[in-house]
């Protein structure tokens, strides 16, 4: 089952970036100079999807404004015969169809913006779902994400998940996954939440990247809110479905950047800039 498209998850308050989050979505806060989600974008892109979904908060036009027509923008860069900054966002814009659909924050939970994108998605197609403001970066220019697209689609599994190795005395601070090896492919047993010290049933944390085919979405689709937070989590769909389906596990290997934090916002901005020859002295590198 190929994927060709992508739920990308932009909505929220940033609450761990405020004050600038109060004002500029989290999704769109600058790596060098190409907002967050853009890297997640062309890792998608990378994958062979070509819709974008964008699930982003209501009212807000920022997100759309960058990947969508600017005429006046586009009259300024023409009029002062600004060419390469002119041809540089038209590839931006054409590069995916962007579909945008707006969530409001009366019902909350990581599952909520793939239950609103599930009528923009054919019945019958698998589809990639990712955060926004995370990316996994190859020095060599390889794709996390189709390395997750292929592992699904030579597993044959329902879907798939993503984790990152995380040392033991810091894993029980994530989601993590609780694995089963069969026929040469890790298959999630079960998504354990932040685990006692010592308990944890792998050194592999969730990221919150997945393949989801039809018989997964169901799940997603009937989610009832957790019944602790009222919350509605993708983390428990997902991990009621892996009682009755295959997800296969991919491991991402990259250098994973996440800018959803000052710290991690930080390392994002000076790992980038040290692939740069123009920066990486000033990034020290």
């Amino acid at each position: 089952m190929k994927v060709t498209t992508a739920v990308i998850m932009a909505a929220g308050y940033g609450t761990r970036m405020l004050p600038v989050t109060a004002s500029i979505p989290k999704v769109l806060l600058p790596i060098l100079n190409r907002p967050v989600v853009d890297y997640v974008v062309d890792d998608c892109i990378a994958a062979g999807i070509t819709n974008i979904i964008f699930v982003m908060n209501a009212g807000s036009r920022s997100l759309q404004d960058f990947y969508s027509e600017n005429p006046s923008l586009d009259a300024h860069l023409i009029h002062f015969n600004k060419t390469a900054p002119l041809n540089l966002m038209h590839r931006i814009r054409d590069k995916a169809t962007f579909t945008f659909v707006e969530q409001s924050m009366d019902t909350y939970g990581t599952a909520i913006p793939v239950q609103l994108a599930l009528p923009h998605i054919r019945p019958d197609e698998a589809f990639m779902v990712s955060e926004g403001d995370g990316f996994s970066w190859h020095e060599d220019g390889t794709s996390e994400a189709k390395k997750l697209v292929d592992l699904f689609e030579k597993s044959g599994a329902d879907g798939a998940v993503t984790g990152v190795e995380k040392p033991l005395d810091e894993i029980h601070k994530y989601g993590v996954f609780d694995i089963e090896k069969r026929d040469n492919f890790e298959f999630l047993k079960q998504l354990v939440e932040k685990p006692d010290p010592g308990t944890e049933p792998s050194n592999v944390a969730n990221i919150s990247r997945y393949v989801l085919t039809p018989a997964v979405a169901e799940y997603v689709r009937d989610l009832k809110p957790n019944p602790k937070s009222g919350e509605y989590y993708l983390t428990d769909a997902v991990s009621s479905a892996a009682e009755k389906h295959k997800l296969v596990v991919h491991r991402a290997t990259g250098n994973w950047m996440d800018a959803g934090s000052t710290a991690g916002w930080l390392k994002a901005n000076l790992a980038m800039a040290g692939t740069r020859p123009d920066l990486a002295k000033i990034a020290g590198q």
